[in-house]
């Protein structure tokens, strides 16, 4: 049997509604991979408080995925945007002057969790910087001290014992059977 008159259907461009809808997702999206961040470093500071190396070595490596994650998200905001305004991306607080008005609520409340987030994270990279700053001054004076005390003799080292008969040995002999 042959179907005539089939039409293809040709897909319409996502309405501004849909774009600010991403929008909102992509801002809630950036806003959890910020707290991804934030709580990698709450695991560094542990790994320092605890001297514990591996810990310390893990959150770096955790980090250090995070930002790319990070930086992915960000683009994806920065398409949707200049999606939404026609030209190029805009910063999160001039959206509302692009649109001509004021943004969907979805859009303002996923924009201000992402800023909330990001304020707290730049708050613990400033106490980690200043922790880890601490940590390697410490480290240094440490070195310097036992590197400066290298070349003393220990307190209870004598270098110029006679080379004769050794000292006699006295004290008391204890028996235990008796």
């Amino acid at each position: 049997m042959i179907v005539h008159g089939v039409q293809e259907s040709i897909a319409a461009e996502p309405s501004l509604a849909e774009r600010t809808a991403d929008l909102a997702e992509a801002l809630l999206y950036e806003a959890h991979v910020i707290e991804e961040l934030r709580q990698a470093l709450l695991r560094q500071r542990a790994g320092v408080a605890a001297d514990d190396p591996e810990l310390v070595e893990a959150s770096v490596h955790a980090m250090g995925r995070t930002l790319l994650t990070l930086d992915e998200a960000k683009r994806r905001r920065a398409a949707l945007t200049s999606l939404i305004t026609g030209g190029e991306a805009v910063p999160m607080d001039r959206l509302e002057t692009m649109l001509g008005g004021s943004l969907p609520a979805e859009v303002a409340e996923a924009r201000a969790l992402v800023k909330r987030v990001a304020l707290l994270t730049a708050q613990d990279v400033a106490i980690n910087q200043h922790i880890l700053r601490r940590a390697l001054e410490a480290g240094d004076t440490f070195l310097q001290k036992l590197f400066s005390m290298a070349g003393d003799p220990a307190p209870g080292y004598q270098r110029h014992e006679p080379a004769g008969d050794p000292p006699a040995r006295s004290g008391v002999i204890l028996n235990r059977m008796a």
